[in-house]
């Protein structure tokens, strides 16, 4: 069960959800803001798992000291000592993969195990990115539109919430200045991309991150597009489970892990 809960940070207020009982994990939402996925439930069943909104998404407070990336990075910084109280597991999904490999990059000492689902500002200029157009969109996001979930907002909430990505993100494709930190980042880090991929095209963003993070592991979910969680739900909550609690060993099968 989750619970939506409050918190006050020195840039001011934030509103996350919680649920699940163990180690602490961090969740990193994208552009359309906070989703609750199956994986999430699975997450939950080993890990407490905390949701912070964005501030200024689906209504929330902006807050006026983020600018960028690496501001929105460092508030998710402030909430791990202030609500979780020490290092974290963090998972980033998209636009929240972007911050969390800033989060990673600028406050190592808070990650300790770091999960990118075909994060953004890696990519080519010129190639990806979300269409603006409804019908492309959910073509581009979902490999299985069987499985998309019914939504959570209206398509104004949406637009509002894309309208800060893209004002936060300063409209950048490639983050050249996350290039040169990413070797700052030390938690072990898995890298994962669907194979339909359009809006998160893995062929260079995959190579730059395996690259510039010294402990990391690119891998790939077949017949997934940009929405994972949605396209391959058990694929990637084994995934993502066995790395968490596994680290290394997640490449090693195992009866529990196929």
């Amino acid at each position: 069960m989750f619970t939506t809960e409050q918190a006050v940070l020195d840039t001011g207020p934030i509103t996350y959800r919680k649920g699940g009982t163990g180690r602490p994990l961090l969740l990193v939402h994208g552009t359309s803001g906070p989703n609750h996925t199956p994986v999430t439930d699975q997450l939950a069943q080993r890990h407490t798992v905390y949701q912070p909104i964005m501030p200024g998404w689906d209504g929330t407070p902006q807050h006026a000291a983020v600018k960028r990336v690496p501001n929105l990075a460092d508030v998710y910084a402030a909430f791990i000592r202030t609500v979780i109280g020490g290092p974290c597991d963090v998972i980033g999904n998209s636009f929240g993969g972007w911050v969390a490999a800033w989060l990673a990059a600028r406050h190592p000492d808070l990650v300790e195990q770091l999960v990118l689902e075909c994060p953004a500002g890696m990519r080519d200029p010129g190639t990806g990115g979300l269409p603006t157009d409804p019908v492309e969109l959910r073509r581009q996001t979902y490999a299985r539109p069987e499985r998309a979930p019914a939504p959570s907002r209206t398509q104004e909430a949406y637009w509002i919430n894309r309208n800060l990505r893209d004002k936060i993100g300063a409209g950048s494709s490639l983050d050249e200045a996350l290039l040169r930190e990413l070797p700052k980042i030390t938690a072990r880090t898995l890298i994962v991309f669907g194979t339909k991929d359009e809006i998160s095209p893995s062929d260079k963003a995959g190579p730059r991150l395996k690259t510039g993070i010294k402990r990391s592991h690119l891998t790939f979910v077949y017949d997934a597009a940009h929405a994972l969680e949605f396209d391959q739900p058990e694929r990637v909550g084994r995934l993502v489970t066995a790395f968490l609690e596994r680290g290394e060993g997640f490449l090693v099968r195992s009866a529990q892990v196929v």
